[in-house]
């Protein structure tokens, strides 16, 4: 049973806004600086990287920039160090231990946004989150980036325990967890993504823990990351749109439940949460 920081943090990037003087300033014309990092030990080198790319634009373009407030952009949330780290967090075992809310609001009080995964983000689908900072002003970008990195390495600690605890001390809370959703997409007649994307996160700890036959980590974050992009649609407003959402619905169902026909807790999954 293991616990990889990829089983939790994921879509790393930095992103560096600057606004150039030698055009009109307005906030069409910020220029955006961005690299991905797919693991937070790269973070420093990523933040090193884009700074490089910063210091050989800046060589040729001038960049607003204010001996009090640091650099200066059309939109004030970018000034200051204009730097955003941002990646994306499975917090399952926290809700099912209970203890996300706190958590959020922690990181909330450390001014870090937290936004669901999906459409707008104002939705927590499969209790994952987008956690990015929000505090540019009074600090360099390196310091932030330190910052920043200590608050996402101190939040995979948090989970990865969540997941210890949730296996050694409420079993029957995460067997539970799991035993719903495979019999939800078992039987179901109508089933929308985003109903999937939320059944299927407990099972997707699951199957990084090795407890299911049939169904693997790899499908787990599969069929989860072909759903989290998804824009969220509007209700129905007509009976006719009622029932080609059904029809999707239902066909989505249908394609479920043959798929998890056969998986099952496995012997490995029972005995380490009898």
């Amino acid at each position: 049973m293991t616990i990889e920081e990829s089983d939790i943090v994921s879509d790393g990037f930095v992103r560096l806004y600057r606004q150039r003087t030698d055009i009109p300033f307005t906030p069409e014309n910020i220029l955006n600086i961005e690299q991905d990092f797919t693991a937070l030990a790269k973070l420093h080198a990523t933040v090193s990287s884009i700074m490089e790319e910063e210091s050989q634009l800046a060589a040729r373009h001038p960049f607003a920039w204010n001996p009090e407030f640091g650099y200066v952009t059309a939109r004030p949330e970018f000034c200051g160090t204009g730097l955003s780290i941002s990646a994306l967090f499975h917090l399952e075992g926290l809700h099912l231990i209970g203890d996300l809310d706190p958590t959020l609001n922690a990181l909330h009080g450390l001014r870090m946004v937290v936004s669901g995964c999906c459409g707008s983000g104002m939705r927590d689908a499969a209790h994952i989150f987008r956690i990015t900072n929000r505090h540019h002003l009074g600090i360099d970008e390196r310091d932030l980036a330190a910052r920043v990195g200590r608050i996402f390495s101190d939040l995979v600690r948090q989970e990865a325990n969540a997941r210890i605890r949730l296996v050694d001390e409420v079993p029957r809370v995460f067997e539970d967890a799991i035993l719903r959703s495979l019999a939800i997409l078992r039987s179901c007649r109508l089933l929308s993504d985003w109903e999937l994307l939320d059944i299927v996160s407990p099972l997707r700890i699951a199957a990084e823990f090795g407890f299911l036959d049939h169904f693997s980590r790899e499908e787990a974050l599969a069929l989860m990351r072909s759903r989290i992009s998804l824009t969220e649609s509007s209700p129905p407003s007509t009976y006719e749109e009622q029932r080609e959402r059904d029809k999707r619905d239902a066909a989505l169902a249908d394609k479920v439940n043959k798929r998890f026909r056969n998986v099952r807790l496995n012997a490995y999954g029972k005995e380490i949460l009898s």
